[in-house]
């Protein structure tokens, strides 16, 4: 899955899956894996969207930032969004993982647009992963994917920045996977 000249943040979609998705499925450009004693975790950034993936035993819960030119499988699917000012959603499960999101999609000025932009790319090259694609570049501004991420012993914390300089937005999430 690669953003294209065609995609615009009103294509993207917020999904959320009871199951593990293949990585066939998507253009993975940075793969980070996370394991814990009680769960494992894996991060894909791919291109102006991400994946990730938490699992616990035989559960999983796979939240995914998709454009519409993705063909996802409807088998599991337990959310789909429209990425569209600001929401919030929780999925809990007894004795096993509980979820919680929120998602903001963020259109600035051109100047807050850029302090913006120059701030995460300052703070994704401290810590965090930070994901520059140069091939999309407009505005003299560089697209680009930081998520940040605190693992904890019993749950999963992140917080995901995508800058997409054609539109002067940048779209955040933050999630929250936890153990019960």
């Amino acid at each position: 899955m690669s953003i294209s000249q065609k995609q615009n943040v009103g294509a993207l979609r917020f999904f959320l899956f009871d199951r593990p998705l293949h990585p066939e499925l998507f253009q993975i450009y940075h793969d980070h894996h996370i394991i814990k004693k009680a769960y494992e975790a894996q991060i894909w950034v791919t291109g102006c969207t991400h994946v990730i993936s938490f699992h616990r035993d035989r559960s999983s819960l796979v939240e995914v930032t998709a454009g519409t030119e993705n063909y996802l499988p409807q088998r599991g699917q337990l959310l789909e969004i429209p990425f569209r000012g600001e929401r919030d959603h929780e999925h809990k499960r007894a004795q096993d993982i509980n979820y919680m999101m929120n998602f903001q999609v963020e259109r600035m000025s051109p100047a807050v647009y850029s302090k913006t932009h120059h701030d995460l790319a300052r703070l994704g090259a401290q810590r965090g992963l930070f994901v520059p694609f140069p091939m999309w570049m407009t505005n003299s501004l560089t697209p680009f994917t930081y998520i940040d991420y605190e693992a904890k012993v019993n749950g999963l914390h992140v917080f995901t920045f995508h800058a997409f300089p054609g539109e002067l937005t940048i779209v955040k999430t933050q999630s929250i996977f936890e153990l019960s």
